[in-house]
């Protein structure tokens, strides 16, 4: 999938010379403009980067780090060791890194919102399934905030 098919061929160059540059924007511009003055080239590679406006996803997709590379890396990484007294040994605070970035990836999170209600009530929005330890511990917060509420 070619994420800059609407890209100039003029806006492909200066992209392709901006990743094979490191991000050097001067020498990306003096790349494609080998006679302009440095300074110069200093403000019109700025001025092109703000021009192609290169989306995230687009960079890493032109650097090679595609969602299949980066699943490999992820995969690798929740496979992580480590060698202690020259014995192999799981590296489970790697693993438990790359376990929160695979999480966060696939949205596994629960979401949850707290907004106060009316008199002070604590109503919780989510999808996540409550269990009674949850249902029990918003009751006490919300009972507190009855009573706090009562106070006044």
């Amino acid at each position: 999938m070619d994420i800059d098919i609407k890209r100039s061929l003029k806006e492909k160059r200066f992209i392709d010379a901006y990743i094979k540059n490191q991000g050097n924007l001067t020498q990306a511009y003096l790349e494609l403009s080998p006679g302009c003055s440095l300074a110069s080239a200093r403000v019109l590679g700025y001025r092109w980067l703000q021009k192609v406006n290169i989306p995230a996803r687009e960079l890493l997709d032109r650097l090679g780090l595609t969602d299949v590379c980066l699943g490999q890396k992820l995969k690798e990484g929740l496979e992580a060791n480590k060698i202690i007294s020259g014995m192999v040994t799981p590296d489970y605070n790697i693993r438990a890194k790359y376990l929160d970035m695979a999480f966060k990836l696939k949205d596994k999170y629960p979401s949850e919102k707290h907004k106060l209600g009316e008199k002070n009530e604590v109503i919780v929005i989510g999808r996540s399934k409550e269990g009674n330890a949850t249902k029990k511990l918003i009751k006490k917060i919300n009972d507190l905030a009855k009573k706090t509420d009562s106070d006044n």
